[in-house]
């Protein structure tokens, strides 16, 4: 099998979810000696869904997955379903009340997994990506949010400018988190239409972004630590929409 042309899932968790979702299974690897009432659901979800298991050495798991902790398990599935900027007007003509999440370049993949695993949860409707500087949406990223990957309506689009320019145009709140900003996350109406930026790592939210932005947004800090990480700051900025909107 070529890794380059398949898309290759490892870990318990992730897997079920990839089971659970739209994505068709092609193969399922097995650890031999592998037990266990997660090991038994995703067999029942195997055989519901009629795919192929195989049960081989961790060692054939291992050389699938690569250097990685795979729990002894692995998948081949079809390729992630990643939508371009033409289908996202039509995408957010189906949404109400749009909550978006635009990532600026977010490089590291543990970052992108678990920022993915808490948009998922909070109810994202979208996650826009650039098509340059951002990470790859692999086996990595897919276990790091825990399957999460594969329920999220997912975009890449060559100029996040024109996005939101667009966004702007349509009264939909593009909100760029910002640390030190003067306007606290607490002082925003994020009960209606919104899209919130994340950037990367130390250099956060890029210049030419953040210009167009109609707001910055800043969590208040107490402490001595400069900031959160990005995808800590990601998750408690998503839950203050979700307060807002659930009040």
């Amino acid at each position: 099998m070529n890794k380059k042309e398949k898309f290759i899932v490892y870990g318990r968790q992730p897997l079920i979810e990839a089971m659970r979702s739209q994505y068709k299974i092609n193969q399922i690897w097995l650890a031999r000696d592998l037990q266990g009432k997660v090991v038994a659901q995703i067999e029942r979800l195997a055989q519901a869904g009629n795919i192929k298991i195989l049960k081989v050495n961790k060692n054939e798991i291992q050389k699938l997955s690569g250097p990685v902790v795979h729990q002894g398990v692995a998948a081949e599935m079809e390729p992630l379903k990643i939508k371009g900027e033409n289908h996202l007007d039509v995408f957010l003509e189906t949404v109400t009340n749009p909550f978006i999440l635009i990532l600026d370049q977010v490089q590291d993949p543990h970052n992108m997994g678990a920022i993915l695993r808490t948009a998922e949860i909070s109810g994202v409707d979208a996650v826009i990506l650039p098509e340059k500087g951002s990470a790859q949406l692999n086996a990595t990223v897919a276990k790091t949010s825990a399957g999460a990957l594969f329920h999220l309506s997912i975009f890449r689009v060559q100029y996040l400018e024109s996005v939101i320019e667009s966004f702007n145009d349509q009264n939909i709140l593009t909100g760029a988190l910002m640390p030190g900003s003067e306007n606290s996350m607490y002082q925003k109406d994020f009960s209606k239409p919104v899209a919130i930026i994340v950037g990367s790592e130390g250099p956060g939210v890029r210049k030419n972004i953040t210009r167009l932005c109609t707001d910055r947004i800043t969590i208040p800090q107490f402490g001595k630590i400069e900031s959160l990480n990005a995808s800590v700051a990601t998750a408690v900025v998503l839950y203050e929409v979700v307060r807002q909107r659930s009040a």
